[in-house]
């Protein structure tokens, strides 16, 4: 962590995290409501009770690089700052007493891992797909007649395969990552003083400032599956990613650009 303090009108600070989680288990098996609940199918079922060992590995929320950036700047503009300060009164009404602050969040996807959609091992628990050749990559990319971007196109398909009868595909779980998460806020102040006394600000702030688009893995996509027999196998379509976490963390953030205005009258 980076900060230089308020002084002269500015501040600015950085913050980077490099992590690493590992589990055998993401979620509480049986809470529902936090992505647990789990069955046959679910891509966070153990693949083997009495061998926990298969399943070791990064978690599902496991965030490799975080990076946050804030800053607060008084413009130096109007009565008594470095530019202009000895404007007149409508003058400094117009350019004096203006603040912008911010701050961007910026991290790594979470892994996922593709299944094969078969109970190929003991009949309990659908096995992770297996890789016919090199390994697939998992990006952002469009392709025709699909709607939102997919992280695997029909080429990459053809790269997983069914495991063989009493195996578990893929020996570890959470090979691949999801795209990643980037949100930008931006706050635009003006203050007025009406009387020594009373004082009015006026406030413009922009949540998911660029507009944005963040989009799931295919594990927690609203239209994508990480089944490699399913029809919406690595789609991250079709909400935008509202969220930098997994269902069974507290949502933050926006899906699109918001505006607020407000003003705030002080005496």
């Amino acid at each position: 962590t980076v900060r230089r303090r308020f002084e002269n009108g500015f501040s600015v600070g950085l913050a980077y995290t490099y992590s690493k989680s590992i589990d055998n288990m993401s979620v509480d098996p049986v809470g529902a409501s936090s992505g647990g609940g789990l069955s046959t199918t679910n891509s966070r079922t153990a693949t083997d009770i009495y061998n926990w060992r298969l399943d070791r590995a990064v978690s599902d929320f496991d965030r490799r690089h975080v990076l946050v950036v804030n800053g607060l700047w008084d413009l130096p503009f109007g009565k008594g700052r470095a530019i202009w300060g000895g404007a007149p009164g409508i003058v400094n009404h117009i350019i004096g007493g203006w603040s912008l602050n911010g701050i961007m969040f910026s991290m790594t996807g979470q892994p996922f891992q593709v299944q094969s959609g078969a109970l190929t091992a003991h009949n309990g628990k659908v096995s992770r797909a297996d890789v016919v050749g090199s390994m697939p990559t998992a990006k952002l990319q469009n392709v025709a007649g699909i709607l939102g971007p997919v992280l695997f196109t029909a080429a990459d398909l053809a790269q997983f395969a069914f495991p063989a009868p009493g195996s578990n595909g893929l020996q570890a779980r959470n090979t691949f990552r999801g795209p990643g998460y980037t949100n930008f806020d931006l706050g635009v102040f003006k203050n007025f003083n009406v009387t020594e006394r009373v004082r009015l600000q006026f406030r413009a702030e922009f949540f998911n400032a660029l507009n944005h688009p963040n989009f799931e893995s295919p594990r927690d996509s609203s239209d994508g599956s990480t089944l490699i027999t399913s029809t919406g196998f690595g789609r991250t379509c079709c909400t935008a990613a509202a969220t930098p976490s997994s269902a069974n963390v507290i949502a933050t953030g926006e899906s699109a650009r918001v505006i607020q205005l407000a003003l705030k009258l002080s005496f």
